[in-house]
């Protein structure tokens, strides 16, 4: 595979480029910053979680930033952050399960169980009490019991072949889909898997009575006829110092709940034990998943992925890393799951060095402008529910991984055992005919001292020639990290479908000097064939055939056993994280726990990871073994209730110092009055003077209104108060500045009512019963603006101005519904809309609205079918009247909002801009539909179907909506039939009855007749209707989704002629 991508490497210099400037860090700014000090730090005062004094700069902690975003005093955060953080913090612990498994590019046989692996599921009760696997006691664990972690992050490698299509950029999502069901089944059982994933796949036929046989002839070959019990896989042959605990010799599969028939049945996991996944993320081969029990979701929040690739060219997917980071209560965990470059030669391990410190500098999270993720994640299921917990209170700068309290690395770190050639002196060893290993001299070990080393249990001298341990050592790599102590066996290369290390004979001797071979799988055929992977971490051979004696198949790929699959840690504070040994047995397969236990002095809340346990898995399904670890973390919570009492405690100390530096200042006017005639998209501006009277500066910003009906925690500061400090048709110019002794600053409210999603036309429109209605006679309301907006001045009173006004309706910004309730009302009536007119400007269009005739009846019925909105089916009639002569204009519909533009010098007619001008230009005929008239003769067709597409895009929601579009991009339908089913399943009857409508007038102007003239075709009919009734297609967006939404329309307009019954009606 290296020679093959090696061939290609030039052919893709241009991409590795563009991909190069796309993940320069450079360009989001540095993320190299220092790290900061513990909570409640302010400017000038001592760290409140350290005591030392706090460098010039330093700001809180994001989370009390946003929490106390409301004081308004910045003498009373001081007085905060001077209070020790131990007054409203507590240390909450949170067990979390971190693994890594290179899969060499394979799906997870049938019915395979992961308890090998990960210890007794969750979903079957195998941890109750018993988490960590092997431990003794769990007191150490926290309030769970043992009953099985809180979070359990899985890093994967080569999920998907390394082929060259894989790298560059095309692969799919069914490994990823066969690994993320493999661990509902294990957490949550295989009903629940079932449901959100579809049935796993049947075995095939006979694929486990033939394993079982190759097991059998393994074991018996092996053990001389017998013993297969007395040898546990992984374990070390002869030395019971490191022999690795089997957990008492329990089936793990005990707990299974089997049914009647035989078969695993329904997850016994109560609800809130249920586990749910909230990260998904997928660079080629590189997967990570993250789940947390559902009653852990309300402390997670702010879930954000991010990748970094650094195989060929230093920018290809081939290697790389995928990193996720969340809120846990309030503090920040980052799981980092990776694969760094392959290769035992001399040299190798700096390559390996280089992609670490590439992925630390290049692995930056950025927030959307909505507060979520800027990078998509993989599983749909996991970006909803992460999307759905609520922001994590991120800094507004791009953060890299060690910007995070706690971080978890696992992958495949491909470091190895460094070896020597084989030379005479050691051709004894390597034949095992002493049992002994020699001590490393300065030429090193060889391979055959290796293999010798792990068959005599001398696994010291393994961990001093390791790559990683070296490396770290010489402070070239991981530096301030650190990983639980090796006890495991290496973990890398296997023979397929074995525990024999490649390169190890299965001879029947049963010698002290080899190896202990435990049994194949029972689907170990299947998965013999080796994979597309690439280089030596890549290819996977046979297993070897149980006679033992004939020539092995894999002996080209030997590669010197070594723990290429790693998991680290690291912590902001680093306190916590001294290594400690602990004395509970060793959990299944693994290390007796060596782990990291929090030892600092003195009253802290410094957030830290304390490891539990550190094992290897013995599943044979790839050439590498898994390895899993446990963690307590001992995470920052803010206790909301004590922040309110630290800070009444600081408004009263500071009280009297604030009355000498309190600034004075003045606001007028006060009273603000936009006027009885707002219309649609016409901006009013309205002029505040905040004049500074005092000798200190005023430092000022809008504030949301308090919450009336609101009683609770929170009140008295705003606390996570998410309302806007404005209602959504008013901007400020400055929302927020400082004014100096003596000054003045002028700030410039703008009421500006627009429609489209998030205008506020839609709201103003609706129909209310007024102050005086009555229950027989309830006189209805729109539009009014009356409100107050607060403008806080910190240290000094908030000013309130009063605003005032009236919006004048337009069909443009109306819901569907608003104007179904019309019926045949106009949005305006005759003399209100000459009036409106008057005051805009439009002298002529007066005129016209005076004269104007009434427009006839369209055809509406009263006979309870659903039909568009009168306005819809006048635009619509005068296109098509005069046999359609407005059909027959060149581009008509295609380039209508684009001619009306070119008046304005405006491009892109869908843009807010775009339709800002276009609403002025069309003003006119706007107003005269609004009052119920008729199109006036002579208008320019052009204009009649521009205002029919501005109608579509002043929606306040796409007239298709987003589910439509994306069940069309998932599964794009194939005939007109099809499209008009996946319509009629996820539309209202009133988008149904408008697209209907409209689907008419475009095929009337695909007719022959019309078509010769107009230049029109489908695919442009189709194009155009795409960019005005369908959602905007979000940041991330699979490729070929915007094929997929006009494909659903061209398959829409060519369902039938412009005459025929639509299938939607």
């Amino acid at each position: 595979m290296k020679k093959l991508l090696a061939n290609i490497g030039g052919k893709v210099a241009a991409l590795a480029d563009d991909i190069a400037s796309y993940n320069d860090s450079t360009r989001y700014g540095s993320t190299s910053k220092p790290t900061g000090p513990g909570p409640g730090s302010v400017p000038g005062v001592k760290s409140a979680s350290t005591g030392r004094d706090v460098d010039a700069g330093a700001v809180l902690d994001p989370v009390l930033e946003h929490l106390l975003r409301n004081v308004r005093s910045r003498h009373v955060r001081q007085h905060f952050a001077r209070t020790p953080a131990t007054e409203y913090t507590q240390l909450r612990e949170v067990t979390i399960q971190v693994a890594t498994f290179n899969v060499a590019g394979k799906k997870p046989p049938p019915g395979l169980k992961l308890d090998d692996w990960l210890g007794a599921g969750p979903a079957t009760g195998g941890m109750r009490g018993r988490w960590p696997p092997g431990a003794a006691t769990t007191t150490a664990v926290g309030a769970n019991g043992g009953d099985g972690p809180d979070m359990l992050a899985v890093g994967f490698a080569e999920i998907v072949p390394l082929s060259a299509g894989n790298v560059m950029g095309v692969w799919g999502s069914l490994h990823v889909d066969a690994w993320d069901r493999c661990l509902a089944v294990y957490l949550n059982g295989e009903e629940w898997a079932t449901q959100r994933y579809g049935p796993s796949a049947p075995a095939a036929a006979g694929q486990a009575a033939a394993g079982a046989t190759a097991a059998t002839l393994l074991d018996t070959k092996w053990h001389g006829g017998g013993g297969a019990a007395d040898a546990a896989p992984g374990t070390l042959n002869g030395s019971s110092a490191t022999a690795i605990c089997t957990g008492g010799g329990a089936n793990p599969r005990s707990y299974s709940k089997v049914s009647a028939a035989g078969v695993t049945g329904g997850s016994s996991v109560q609800v809130d034990q249920e586990y749910v996944q909230v990260a998904s993320k997928q660079l080629v081969g590189v997967y990570l998943s993250v789940w947390v029990r559902r009653k852990l979701l309300p402390e997670i929040r702010g879930v954000q992925v991010t990748t970094v690739a650094t195989g060929f060219g230093g920018y290809l997917g081939n290697k790389g890393a995928v990193a996720a980071r969340m809120r846990l209560y309030d503090s920040s965990l980052v799981f980092v799951a990776s694969h760094l470059t392959a290769g035992e030669a001399e040299g190798d391990e700096l390559r390996r060095n280089a992609d670490m410190h590439e992925i630390l500098r290049r692995a930056i999270f950025t927030s959307a402008p909505d507060g979520g993720g800027a990078v998509a994640m993989t599983a749909a299921s996991a970006a909803l529910i992460s999307a759905s917990l609520g922001p994590g209170h991120w800094p507004s700068s791009t953060s890299g991984i060690t910007d995070h309290d706690l971080v978890i690395w696992v992958g495949d770190l491909n470091y190895r055992i460094s070896t020597v050639p084989s030379a005479g002196t050691t051709a004894s060893l390597a034949a095992g005919t002493t049992g002994e290993v020699r001590p490393m001299g300065q030429l090193g070990l060889t391979d055959a001292d290796v293999r010798a080393a792990i068959r005599t249990g001398r696994l010291d001298l393994l961990l001093a020639a390791d790559q990683l341990n070296r490396e770290r050592a010489a402070g070239r790599v991981f530096q301030g990290w650190h990983e639980g102590r090796l006890t495991f066996l290496p973990t890398y290369k296997f023979k397929m479908g074995t525990h024999v290390y490649n390169g190890d004979d299965l001879t029947p001797s049963g010698s002290a000097g080899s190896l202990t071979a435990a049994a194949a799988m029972p689907t170990a055929a299947a998965f013999a064939a080796p994979p597309s992977g690439e280089g030596d971490d890549g290819d996977s051979g046979a297993a070897a055939g149980p006679g033992g004696t004939a020539a092995d198949p894999e002996k080209h790929k030997r590669r010197t056993p070594a723990w290429c699959d790693r998991i680290l840690w690291w912590t902001r504070t680093g306190l916590r994280n001294q290594q400690t040994h602990q004395t509970h047995p060793s959990p299944p397969h693994a290390v007796a726990g060596h782990g990291a236990s929090g030892t600092a002095t003195g009253p802290t809340v410094a957030p830290g990871l304390r490891q539990l346990a550190y094992w290897r898995g013995e599943l044979t399904v790839s050439d590498h073994k898994p390895v899993a670890a446990a963690f307590v973390a001992e995470v920052v919570s803010y206790d909301r209730r004590r922040i309110e009492g630290v800070l009444e405690a600081g408004m009263r100390a500071v009280d009297l110092m604030q009355e000498s530096l309190r600034p004075r200042v003045t606001v007028e006017p006060v009273v603000l009055e936009a006027g009885e005639w707002v219309a649609l998209g016409r901006p009013i501006p309205m002029r505040v003077h905040l004049t500074n009277t005092g000798t200190v500066e005023a430092i000022f910003h809008f504030v949301p209104p308090p919450h009336p009906g609101r009683r609770g925690l929170g009140d008295k500061f705003g606390l996570d108060d998410e309302t806007p400090p404005l209602p959504p048709w008013l901007v400020a110019m400055p929302a927020e500045g400082v004014v100096a002794p003596g000054e003045s600053c002028e700030i410039t409210l703008t009421v500006l009512v627009e429609g489209g999603a998030g205008g506020a036309a839609a709201q103003l429109s609706d129909e209310r019963p007024s102050s005086s209605s009555t229950a027989s006679s309830p006189p209805l309301t729109h539009g009014s603006l009356d409100s107050i907006v607060i403008l806080r001045v910190e240290d000094s009173g908030d000013k309130f101005i009063s605003i005032g006004g009236r919006y004048r309706r337009s069909f443009l910004g109306m819901s569907l519904e608003a104007l179904s309730r019309l019926g045949s009302r106009p949005p305006l009536g005759l003399l209100e809309a000459v009036e409106l007119a008057e005051h805009l400007g439009l002298g002529r269009t007066k005129q016209e609205l005076e004269g104007a005739p009434v427009a006839a009846d369209d055809g509406s019925t009263d006979d309870g079918t659903v039909d568009p909105p009168k306005e819809v089916r006048a635009l619509v009639s005068e296109l098509l009247g005069n046999s359609a002569a407005a059909l027959r204009v060149p581009g008509i519909l295609v380039d209508s909002a684009a001619l009306v533009l070119a008046r304005a010098a405006a491009i892109q007619p869908t843009s807010l801009e775009a339709q800002r001008a276009l609403l002025r230009q069309l003003e006119p005929l706007r107003l005269i539909l609004d009052a119920g008239g008729r199109v006036p003769p002579g208008t320019d067709p052009h204009d009649v179907a521009a205002m029919l597409l501005l109608w579509c895009g002043q929606l306040p929601y796409p007239l298709i909506p987003a589910a439509a579009a994306d069940a069309a991009a998932a599964a794009p339908p194939a005939s007109p039939a099809e499209a008009a089913a996946l319509l009629r399943r996820l539309c209202s009857p009133l988008q149904l009855a408008v697209v209907s409508e409209l689907l008419r007038l475009l095929r009337a102007a695909l007719e022959p007749a019309a078509a010769d003239l107009n230049g029109l075709t489908a695919a442009r009919l189709a194009a155009a209707a795409a960019a005005w009734w369908m959602p905007p297609l979000p940041a991330g967006a699979v490729a070929g989704a915007s094929s997929a939404q006009r494909s659903l329309l061209t398959l829409l307009i060519a369902g039938g002629d412009a005459s025929s019954s639509w299938p939607l009606e």
